[in-house]
């Protein structure tokens, strides 16, 4: 290192364990003339001599030997500092906060967390789920999974996935009220739907699509929610046909306990995004738990 690049502490450091100013010009590539305008300026600095010169002797005063005793200490304590910093990286340490909708963070985000954490024990993984877009990084959040493109501006995003939505009903409902055989048809029926939280705005326009044709349908619920679970819960205990996503929705449509409604036809594509804050400094375990939940989702659930 050179001689201007170092601190007065880490000057001196080398200048005594040197043994004197000729031998520290040596180690640092420095003419010993610059090495001593160096010591006299620290001198001069803290008002003391730290050195005892005579023309055959190097000594350290008394403050010279106490500001070496303390300096060594400052020194170590950064090395270490500085090699915990540089392993806390490797290892991946420290708190890692995630949020998410509710329906999502809890069916399908929290199995992913779990086995996360079983990779990387020196993690502190902390999941938040609310309704869809209750959260943002005021709530003290280091990534936000959200379904549909956010709206907020200043932030990163990053899309993760794509899945579509698709009309389902549980078979107690359509044993009851028949099935619809034409969009138009779901007008005649009860529809369950979602309202953003804080506005209660309702979602009620659904999209369907074919080959052929092409339906935007303005929908009147009869039941509403903020949340899709509880969306998701009134469709598979008979209230009505929601829009959901399949990705979803994909279990109960295997296992028989919902039923596609109108299957020829798909709903409007939906993408899943990972909100981070706009700052230069991306934790890398929020790296690392992106490009891991992206393998997951390909892997494991119904996106594209």
């Amino acid at each position: 290192m050179a001689l201007d690049d170092l601190t007065d502490v880490a000057f001196f450091m080398h200048l005594v364990n040197a043994g004197g100013v000729t031998a520290t010009g040596k180690r640092l590539g420095a003419s010993p003339a610059a090495v001593s305008r160096r010591l006299r300026r620290l001198e001069a600095r803290l008002d003391i001599a730290l050195v005892i010169r005579n023309t055959r002797h190097f000594h350290l005063s008394d403050a010279g030997q106490l500001y070496y005793d303390g300096g060594k200490k400052i020194v170590e304590e950064t090395d270490r500092l500085e090699a915990e910093v540089i392993q806390s990286d490797q290892l991946l340490q420290g708190a890692l906060s995630i949020g998410a909708p509710l329906e999502f963070g809890r069916n399908k985000l929290a199995p992913f967390i779990a086995d996360f954490h079983e990779k990387y024990h020196g993690l502190q993984l902390n999941l938040a789920v609310a309704s869809e877009g209750s959260y943002d990084f005021a709530d003290y959040l280091d990534i936000i999974i959200r379904v549909g493109l956010p709206e907020a501006t200043g932030t990163i995003v990053t899309k993760i996935a794509s899945t579509v939505r698709v009309l389902c009903a549980s078979p107690e409902y359509i044993i009851k009220n028949g099935e619809p055989r034409t969009p138009n048809e779901l007008r005649q029926h009860t529809c369950l739907c979602l309202r953003r939280y804080k506005t209660m705005e309702v979602i009620n326009q659904w999209v369907l699509e074919n080959k052929e044709h092409s339906h935007v349908l303005t929908v009147t619920p009869s039941l509403s929610s903020t949340n899709a679970e509880i969306i998701h819960d009134w469709a598979l205990s008979g209230k009505g046909i929601a829009y959901k996503l399949l990705c979803d929705a994909h279990e109960n449509l295997q296992n028989g306990s919902l039923v596609r409604i109108l299957p020829e036809y798909q709903g409007e594509a939906i993408s899943l995004y990972a909100v981070l804050p706009s700052r230069s400094h991306i934790k890398k375990s929020v790296r690392l738990l992106l490009d891991e939940l992206k393998k997951y989702i390909k892997k494991s659930m119904v996106f594209d």
